[in-house]
């Protein structure tokens, strides 16, 4: 069986929402990082970088939540249901994973971070980010907008999943970059209405 080492955070949510849409049996094995866990030896003998989520398949480590999504499908999903057997569909998900993990996911991570910050705040950095927040939904609503598409690809893949955890957050607390944009809230509630994604949004419970 599948183990996954997660905690309550968008990247860790990623993995557990594609297990949820292949419908595979898996342990979850809490790493919590608040208490930081994640430090601990048995959690750096699985990942040496020290950070959620990561698995264990079949005695293999796998760490980094753009390689498991890629494993998952690689190895779990035949019939194409988060990654296409169409070669320039499945090259497009995969895209779309890697514009996840360089853009958003980074740049978000960042302007939560200095949203956070206890005292003083610094302006530039929240301008900065939060600008570079804006330009990068404007390249998701282009997307969706060319040919009116419900998912990145025009099918639901894990460029889809990749995206999800992280621009839910944003949508939540009300960030205009996210909200002034109708065909990206459309995107986000038509995924958040999959019942693998509220499964998976709910790990570790």
């Amino acid at each position: 069986m599948i183990k996954l080492y997660t905690w309550t955070t968008p990247n860790g949510r990623k993995v557990s929402i594609a297990l949820e849409e292949l419908g595979l049996e898996y342990e979850v094995i809490p790493v919590n990082t608040g208490e930081r866990e994640q430090f601990s030896d048995a959690f750096l003998a699985i990942n040496p970088n020290h950070k959620i989520p990561a698995i264990v398949d079949g005695g293999q480590a796998i760490w980094e939540s753009g390689a498991i999504l890629l494993h998952l499908a690689e190895q779990y999903d035949p019939e194409g249901r988060i990654l296409s057997k169409d070669p320039g569909k499945r090259m497009e998900a995969i895209q779309y994973a890697f514009f996840q993990t360089g853009g958003v996911g980074p740049n978000l991570g960042r302007l939560g971070a200095a949203l956070r910050k206890e005292g003083e705040k610094n302006p530039e950095m929240i301008e900065i980010f939060g600008g570079e927040m804006d330009r990068l939904c404007g390249v998701i609503d282009r997307i969706l907008g060319s040919g009116d598409r419900d998912y990145l690809t025009g099918e639901y893949s894990i460029g889809d999943i990749m995206h999800f955890p992280w621009l839910r957050i944003a949508q939540s607390i009300g960030a205009d970059w996210v909200t002034s944009r109708p065909r990206v809230v459309d995107w986000l509630d038509r995924i958040a209405e999959r019942p693998a994604v509220e499964r998976g949004m709910a790990i570790p419970t």
